[in-house]
């Protein structure tokens, strides 16, 4: 469960891995022409918490890790060099829940949680020390918790992954950052996992992890879903995050389930053309491909391995150089992590 920390495009840009077999959480520095590198030993994680999600604040100020269980949303701020140092008052209370995800302004954190065995999204606000405090809930119609979340660059709607009843749900929040009732559920294909929503707040892109393919929607004014003409569009087998290039011209997907990543055309609708010779093949370098960030100034992606059967298999980040037609190529030789992974947690990996 990786999440990738912003900053300006000529910073080092840092990026956080874990995993439900992990005990700590392992920060990579990556810098603009250099091959990425450890930020120190991995940070340990608060006794007790078990790891089902990461997300970070877009300011690159803090990071945050949530549970499998009950025993709360662990904070830390980060420093230059990518290290961390847990928040005071760390960690939050917070019921079990699937993955987090912050809003674009850094005041919000979002998770969705299982209550009394419902879904719910709950929000927090996220006070100037980096400390999560509750604000709101929401129920959503689910009979198991909800799934992975994409929050709007306005910060006005919250999309959440409905895996098991192939939906996309769409939460309005107020300028409170509390979501309110769901205004818009809509079919995503089947089993819709991660949803993307693009930098310049069109487009909302998801990977349908059993059917290999991405569904595209278009987002209007009060950021209602329509699906684009000719969605979904063909991915390779079991297709998992989506990151975008800087402009929003293009979207690429991992294939965990493949060792490669498909890469995208967006048009100006919304449809999603290969770029030429996509897939691209990350050969046997980081086990399975689940997640993948994009640098910020776009001249590379980094994929992410987070799934395996072998507990003796770590996590690798492999970096593919972007070349001037969209496509990849194989950069740097891949940075071992050194953390565990398991199957499971792909489905909770928040971008």
């Amino acid at each position: 469960m990786p999440q990738a920390v912003g900053q300006p495009p000529d910073a080092v840009q840092h990026l956080y891995v874990t995993g439900v077999a992990a005990d700590g959480l392992a920060g990579v520095n990556l810098s603009p022409g250099t091959a990425p590198r450890l930020a120190g030993k991995p940070t340990p994680i608060p006794d007790g918490i078990s790891i089902k999600g990461v997300a970070a604040s877009p300011d690159g100020k803090f990071v945050y890790v949530g549970p499998l269980g009950d025993e709360g949303i662990a904070a830390f701020a980060v420093h230059p060099d990518g290290t961390l140092t847990e928040v005071a008052g760390s960690p939050a209370p917070s019921h079990a829940f699937g993955s987090l995800a912050v809003a674009a302004d850094g005041k919000h954190l979002y998770a969705t949680t299982t209550e009394n065995a419902r879904g719910v999204v709950t929000s927090f606000a996220i006070n100037a020390d980096g400390l999560p405090v509750r604000s709101g809930s929401v129920e959503l119609d689910l009979t198991t918790h909800a799934g992975m979340m994409a929050v709007a660059p306005d910060g006005r709607n919250l999309y959440v992954a409905d895996y098991f009843g192939n939906h996309i749900i769409q939460l309005p929040l107020g300028a409170d950052g509390i979501p309110g009732q769901p205004r818009q559920r809509i079919d995503a294909g089947g089993t819709p996992v991660m949803p993307g929503v693009s930098p310049d707040g069109r487009f909302l892109y998801v990977s349908n992890e059993l059917f290999g393919q991405v569904t595209a929607f278009r987002l209007g004014a009060d950021g209602s879903l329509a699906e684009v003409p000719g969605s979904p569009f063909p991915a390779g087998i079991a297709p998992h995050g989506v990151t975008f290039s800087p402009d929003a011209s293009r979207v690429y997907v991992p294939n965990a389930g493949g060792n490669s990543i498909s890469g995208y055309r967006v048009g100006a609708d919304g449809a999603l053309t290969a770029l030429p010779a996509s897939p691209y093949s990350v050969g046997e370098t980081i086990g399975l491909p689940g997640q993948i960030f994009g640098s910020r100034n776009g001249d590379r992606v980094y994929a992410v391995g987070v799934a395996t059967i072998d507990v003796a298999v770590t996590a690798r980040v492999l970096t593919m150089d972007v070349l001037a037609d969209g496509s990849l190529r194989p950069g740097a030789e891949p940075l071992d992590t050194g953390q565990l992974f398991v199957d499971g947690p792909l489905a909770d990996i928040t971008p």
